[in-house]
């Protein structure tokens, strides 16, 4: 079977507040732990009334605390806002009181709009530079002969192994960067899917085994809901569908819909297209039809890993569409 991953962005659904949002994020990494999956990742938005993970490595914290076997992350860390050095402090502590179990996926987005960026007081450095200063770090805390050249720069806690680091990203650039680095990377298609293809070429066909990997090594972010019949899962994606339209076309600040609102919406020709456009970069759908296109997605593009990204209104209806997706493939 392959791995299966959940990345959580704890949506925050109208009604609720953010605690509760963050209160089911842990819940729900209990949940994903007793099923079975691999990985379970949390990402990093700012001022943002949608999603309420702001600092995915204080939250990593607490859902290890909360889970036994299950591999805890980010997704991502978005490095620009960030010292690299502080980054590698912060994951190797991680690492040191929950080891084996941390991953570290870094992102180049910023997580929010302009304001965001002056507000973090964001430097102009390169992103990816950025990165490869970063993995200097881990590796200087770890490997005794790097120790002894790392001068005053080494990431306390040190220790006999780093997280797992992986390159996040949606670009030609990121999949580029990923391969000649030998990371492993996960292509993030619930975000924007224009260049998957482009960029599976790119990161396979630039390749280049290092200490971290041998072979490339492939994970796929996508949007998916499963209910016990097409008509459900369609029903209860509305929720997204909505959220969707109005932030995207209208660029509305909003908490995701309620079950209510969500299903009484009429949607206009506009906002129809591009629900339809976003709909093939999904899967929904009844157990049979989700297991099928997402095996058909590992036979034709080579993956190793799918991560889930799933928000309904109904947080019942999102950790039944986590269990279907998981038995129908482990079955």
């Amino acid at each position: 079977m392959i791995k299966l991953n959940i990345l959580d962005q704890s949506p925050v659904v109208e009604g609720m507040t953010p605690k509760e949002a963050v209160e089911q994020t842990i819940e729900l990494a209990k949940f994903a732990d007793e099923l079975g999956y691999h990985r379970y990742w949390v990402a990093e938005h700012h001022n943002s009334r949608s999603f309420a993970s702001a600092s995915p490595e204080i939250l990593i914290s607490a859902l290890a605390s909360n889970t036994k076997n299950i591999r805890l992350g980010s997704g991502g860390v978005l490095i620009s806002h960030y010292s690299p050095f502080k980054i590698a402090e912060q994951f190797n502590m991680l690492q040191s009181l929950y080891p084996g179990r941390i991953d570290l996926g870094i992102g180049r987005a910023p997580g929010g709009d302009a304001n965001i960026i002056k507000a973090l007081r964001t430097s102009s450095e390169n992103a990816f530079d950025k990165t490869t200063e970063l993995i200097g770090f881990l590796k200087a805390s770890s490997e005794a002969e790097l120790k002894k050249t790392a001068g005053k720069f080494i990431a306390v806690p040190e220790g006999n192994s780093i997280p797992e680091v992986w390159i996040l990203g949606t670009s030609p650039d990121s999949a580029l960067y990923a391969g000649e680095k030998g990371l492993p990377y996960t292509f993030g298609s619930f975000i924007n899917d224009e260049h998957m293809l482009q960029c599976f070429q790119t990161y396979y066909q630039n390749f280049k085994p290092s200490l971290f990997l041998k072979e490339p090594y492939l994970n796929l972010a996508l949007f998916a809901v499963c209910a016990e019949n097409t008509e459900e899962a369609k029903r209860i994606a509305k929720c997204s569908e909505y959220w969707l339209s109005q932030t995207f076309l209208k660029s509305k600040n909003i908490p995701f819909p309620d079950e209510k609102s969500a299903l009484a919406y009429n949607f206009s020709f506009e906002e129809k297209m591009l629900i339809e456009f976003r709909r093939k970069s999904a899967v929904i759908g009844d157990p049979e039809t989700v297991s099928s296109r997402l095996k058909e997605l590992v036979k034709n593009y080579a993956i190793h890993e799918l991560t889930i990204v799933t928000i309904t209104s109904n947080f019942e209806d999102r950790k039944k569409s986590y269990k279907l997706i998981y038995e129908s493939l482990k079955s």
